[in-house]
């Protein structure tokens, strides 16, 4: 993945511009999303769950925001993987309205995605080092690391 340089977009090379950044990727207890504003205030981040005992589901909400420099459809995907590799949790391809960016294109050159998503009974079994991951059209764009720890 190509890094944004200092310079003016009409400069650049067509495969520089259409660029995708991940700007926060948390797991959070709340997600408010103000009317208007579409600003979102996160509640409850952590990268560690403490439950009593083990197995747990586990509800949770996974807030991220990408920034992107074209208004090129992509397919985000959000899995959570066990310690041991196991696939706990794959998403379908997240929502995203990838024509609504075309404003923010012409106003600053990025535009900006956010989304939430809310899960509920996550099949924790195990303890030890679980990881939530982003990826974009197949390719990894980030990890969030969850440290499972029963008390």
């Amino acid at each position: 993945m190509r890094t944004w340089r200092n310079e003016p977009l009409e400069k650049r090379e067509p495969e520089d511009i259409d660029d995708i950044r991940v700007s926060y990727f948390v797991l959070c207890d709340q997600i408010i999303t103000e009317a208007g504003t579409s600003k979102q205030s996160l509640i409850g981040i952590y990268s560690a769950l403490r439950p009593p005992e083990l197995p747990v589901q586990f509800n949770f909400m996974v807030a991220l925001c990408v920034r992107v420099r074209s208004t090129r459809s992509r397919e985000l995907i959000c899995k959570i993987v066990g310690p041991d590799g196991q696939m706990l949790f794959e998403s379908p391809n997240l929502p995203c309205d990838w024509n609504s960016i075309e404003e923010g294109l012409r106003a600053s050159g990025f535009a900006t995605l956010q989304i939430g998503l809310n899960l509920q009974g996550i099949p924790i079994q195990q303890a030890g080092l679980h990881e939530v991951v982003l990826y974009s059209d197949g390719e990894l764009l980030s990890t969030y690391p969850l440290s499972v720890m029963p008390q």
